[in-house]
């Protein structure tokens, strides 16, 4: 699913995985706007009503209904399966994983899910990464914490380096409108990716039901075109979710319509989320969007992850060091 917030008996989400005669076959080949746009094509060729038409955005979008849904996979459900009965190395491997999360973060198993491939059973127990979830402001950001430690110490947790590193920040600059320079300094902020005994693992920070604040339709969206702007983070400490939310000031727009009351810098693309502090200056191209709440009040945000903008939104240092 993507974000926190869907339709009355839909879920908004992306087409990951097909069924074939080989088993799972995976058609979202990365996490990327025209990459999803792909998948996006395949529903409406062949499956349109899983395409839903959003009045509350005017965005047509991929929304699972509720009568199409076979099994609903839980990530803490996986995690408790795993960590008692490992099925595979890989298995096993991530259930060390959490339990090392645990326990330097004091943050207990059940807070921990885990994703992708595995949560699935389609996973390849030599060549798939692990993907966990954590549950909660407090929990996530006690995890990050705990793994920044865990980095300091080199052990069997490390941040990618050499090759590895070289590999990410190559495929990162071909899927986005980054230098190599600026995809190495946006992973050298980053905390939330590393290794674990040699394979690749990422953490997700999942905001708690009691933590979500917002009901569909709280919010009438509309796009006002695209926009290049300066501008301060003003507080981050919605940012490590997904999507990711920075308040943001001294808004300067440098190409695009112009507007005021630019209050929010909002990512549906991770590679951004929980990467810029408070008090920073960034570059940011994205949509303009206008947002009226349900008890009038009106504000501009923008988005950076929108189809409008077909992959060539970012979010940047400023002045870039690299």
């Amino acid at each position: 699913m993507v974000g926190e917030v869907h339709p009355p008996n839909r879920a908004f989400a992306y087409l990951k995985y097909v069924l074939s005669e080989g088993g799972a076959r995976r058609v979202l080949r990365f996490y990327s706007v025209p990459h999803v746009e792909e998948t996006m094509q395949m529903l409406e060729a062949r499956y349109p009503e899983y395409l839903y038409d959003d009045e509350f955005s005017g965005l047509r979008f991929p929304a699972v209904p509720a009568s199409k849904v076979k099994a609903h996979y839980k990530p803490e459900e996986k995690v408790k399966q795993i960590v008692e009965a490992p099925g595979d190395p890989l298995e096993a491997k991530a259930s060390r994983l959490v339990r090392l999360l645990s326990e330097s973060s004091r943050v207990p198993q059940a807070s921990f899910g885990i994703t992708g491939s595995i949560l699935l059973g389609v996973h390849h127990p030599a060549y798939s990464d692990i993907d966990l979830t954590v549950y909660g402001l407090r929990e996530s950001l006690r995890v990050r914490e705990a793994l920044e430690n865990l980095y300091r110490e080199r052990g069997e947790v490390r941040r990618l380096e050499g090759e590895r590193l070289r590999r990410w920040c190559e495929e990162k600059a071909r899927l986005h409108p980054l230098t190599l320079g600026e995809a190495g300094e946006i992973y050298r902020r980053t905390w939330s990716r590393g290794l674990y005994e040699e394979t690749f693992f990422s953490i997700h920070p999942v905001r708690a039901d009691w933590e979500v604040g917002e009901a569909y339709g709280d919010r009438r969206l509309k796009a006002e075109g695209i926009v290049e702007a300066e501008a301060t983070i003003l507080d981050d400490s919605q940012s490590i979710f997904l999507p990711a939310l920075y308040k943001i000031g001294e808004v300067k727009v440098l190409k695009g319509p112009q507007a005021r009351e630019i209050l929010e810098l909002v990512s549906f693309e991770g590679l951004y989320s929980g990467i810029f502090g408070e008090g920073e200056r960034v570059r940011v191209r994205g949509l303009l969007e206008r947002v009226e709440k349900a008890d009038g009040s009106v504000y501009r945000r923008i988005l950076v992850g929108s189809r409008m903008a077909k992959g060539s939104d970012y979010i940047k240092p400023y002045p870039s060091r690299v």
